[in-house]
Order: C-alpha cells, then structure tokens, then sequence
C-alpha cells in the first residue's frame, strides 16, 4: 500500500542557500508516484498503449523545512481510489532523524486520450486497485477563488524542455511560471512553504502563456494568488496560491 523510497538531495537540485528548489520537491513527487504506479502496472507509460493517461486535477504541498544539499531523505507515497472518479495520492518526505519535513497530496483523473473525457477508475484499473486494502487519503482540496486584480505578470512560451510524456507542458512546470513573477523584494529573500494547485486546461509546445499575481496579504507571511493564461486559446489553464515566509 504505501511505496517508500531513499534519496539523497543533489547539487543541481539545489538553489539560493544550498536549499531544495521549489520544482524539485514537485519533480521527486512525480518520480515516485511513477515508480510505484509502474509497480502496479498503470504508468503513465503503460497505460498509454491503451488509450488512457493520468491528468492532473489538484496539488496542495505544505513545506515544514526546506531539505539541503547531501541531505539524506526518506520518501513515501499511496495512493487511494474516491468514488471511482479520481485517483488521490498522498506525499511525505523525512529527513534522517524522521523529521517530516514536507508532506503533499495530489488528485489525479484517468481520461481517454481520445475523446480527452475522464473515465471511471473501475472499469480501467486491476480490481485489487479499487477494492483491496487501501490506506485512506483525506480529500480536503481548496477551490481557489478567481484573481480580482494583477499586481504583477509576465508571460513565457511553452518550451520543448517543458513537456512530459503526454507532449502537455509538464504539472511542475505551471508552478515555476506562477512563482517567478512574486516581486523580487520577496523572492529573493522567501520561499514558498505552502502551494496549493487547480489545474483547468492545458498547453503544449509554444503556446505563449501569461501569469497575473495578486497580493492577497503582505507582511511576516505573503499570500498571492495566480492566474495562468493561454493567450492562444484566451482560457484559464492553472490556478495557483502561494505562501511565502523568510529564510531561515
């Protein structure tokens, strides 16, 4: 039921202060949660010679500390079946001293890659996966409200680099656009210990995109709300809210 794995944080996934960066706690999700959904036969990679794939509905993270450069992890993920319709899974990474330090929780929809429509989890999934032992994932995901007002944007194009296997722009990469535009007064002295994620669409090889922010509270502990846009198609793809706090 629950996948565990053992890592150790890399030079390269590090930033400012020799501390994880915000993408890769985001990137050792997605590594895990493939590992084990290989384990049981329905990665993404063998599921889509059937014609199905995994689609990313929500994220909510919350980060207790940020690991650090050769800091040994323990990881450990399940996942948990709701109401056949998505697929919730849960994230928790410890340090050494079994310190939770970050802990996470995705829901996911299984859609037909042609018809692009969500698919029930029982009629596609091997039947221990939605009626064996399943160790409960609370689902308690927020609805983030419309932005009102931007108080800062920028806008990017979709790059090759950006796409996951599915040719999508890739979920973690929605949260790297929305975080670069916090004003440089709180970016270079912050970091995100909360993010909580509503993915509405998608985007693909250079489609250009533009991110509006808005300053929902300032102070010890700054809130902003941000809105990702495909200007090719004029819709809302992803919505975000961060929560940023100084350096330790």
């Amino acid at each position: 039921m629950i996948h565990e794995k053992h890592i150790t944080v890399q030079y390269a996934e590090t930033g400012v202060n020799g501390k994880l960066k915000p993408v890769n706690i985001l990137n050792y999700f997605q590594d895990i949660a493939s590992d084990h959904s290989a384990e049981m036969g329905v990665s993404a990679m063998d599921l889509f010679p059937k014609g199905l794939a995994w689609v990313i509905f929500q994220y909510q993270i919350n980060i207790f500390r940020y690991p650090s450069w050769k800091d040994n992890l323990r990881m450990r993920t399940w996942r948990f079946p709701y109401r056949n319709l998505y697929e919730l899974r849960q994230y928790e990474i410890f340090d050494d001293q079994d310190n939770l330090l970050i802990s996470s929780k995705s829901s996911w929809v299984l859609t037909s890659t042609v018809s692009k429509k969500p698919v029930r989890l029982d009629k596609h999934l091997p039947v221990e996966m939605i009626d064996g032992l399943q160790q409960p994932v609370i689902e308690d995901f927020i609805s983030l409200p419309e932005i009102c007002s931007s108080d800062a944007g920028r806008s990017f194009n979709a790059r090759m680099h950006d796409l996951d296997f599915n040719r999508h722009v890739n979920n973690s990469v929605y949260v790297v656009w929305g975080v670069e535009t916090v004003p440089r007064d709180i970016i270079q002295t912050c970091r995100p210990t909360s993010i909580n994620v509503n993915y509405l669409g998608e985007s693909l090889y250079g489609d250009p995109v533009t991110v509006k922010t808005q300053c929902m509270q300032s102070g010890p502990a700054s809130t902003f709300l941000h809105s990702i846009i495909n200007e090719g198609s004029g819709k809302e793809i992803t919505r975000l809210q961060t929560r940023w706090e100084k350096f330790e």
